[in-house]
């Protein structure tokens, strides 16, 4: 069972266990998104997926060293989006989002291109039609600003904070991402 203050705010948020992250990799799994799969798709790196599950049928109970916006990103996978804002988005007109970058914006990995530094600029920071800043997202991520500042310049930004902003702006990263099955993976009954 999956805590419910593991899908909080960071400010509230408690660490999972190993065993709650085994719960939906293994969810995901059922689904057909193993873990190889999963890091294909997602950019994350299947050693830490294993890491952040490592012995969880001996210790279930050891806290999880999976970092915040990872586990925001795997709730959201597993039908839990937007831990991080009460599972709200913020309220943006997601059209004017997606007219702000190229579609190619919007696709899985392997055929995903980063936006660049103006196509960033459009959403990201002080008097943008979103309200989301530098700050903002470092604030409700966990994210170092000046890291985060750089990557948006560079166009270096990781493929699963992308995924984070554009669920913050209401969009399903599930649908988005995990496109071999029809219908919603929900992590519902697999909450305490």
């Amino acid at each position: 069972m999956i805590r419910e203050t593991t899908l909080a705010p960071a400010s509230l948020w408690a660490k999972p266990f190993v065993s709650e992250v085994a719960e939906i990799i293994n969810l995901l799994k059922e689904y057909g998104y193993d873990s190889a799969t999963l890091a294909r798709l997602t950019g994350l790196q299947e050693k830490k997926i294993s890491d952040w599950m490592s012995r969880y049928k001996r210790e279930p109970e050891n806290i999880s060293n999976i970092p915040y916006p990872c586990w925001c990103f795997l709730a959201a996978l597993a039908g839990r989006p937007n831990i991080q804002n009460n599972g709200q988005p913020i309220d943006v007109d997601a059209r004017k989002v997606m007219r702000a970058f190229k579609p190619t914006a919007f696709k899985n990995r392997s055929i995903f291109e980063m936006p660049s530094e103006k196509e960033f600029k459009r959403i990201i920071g002080d008097n943008t039609f979103t309200g989301i800043t530098v700050e903002s997202l470092c604030d409700t991520f966990q994210w170092k600003p000046t890291q985060l500042s750089e990557s948006l310049e560079k166009s270096t930004l990781p493929f699963l904070n992308w995924c984070l902003i554009l669920m913050l702006c209401g969009f399903n990263i599930q649908k988005m991402l995990l496109t071999q099955h029809e219908g919603e993976i929900s992590l519902d009954e697999q909450l305490s």
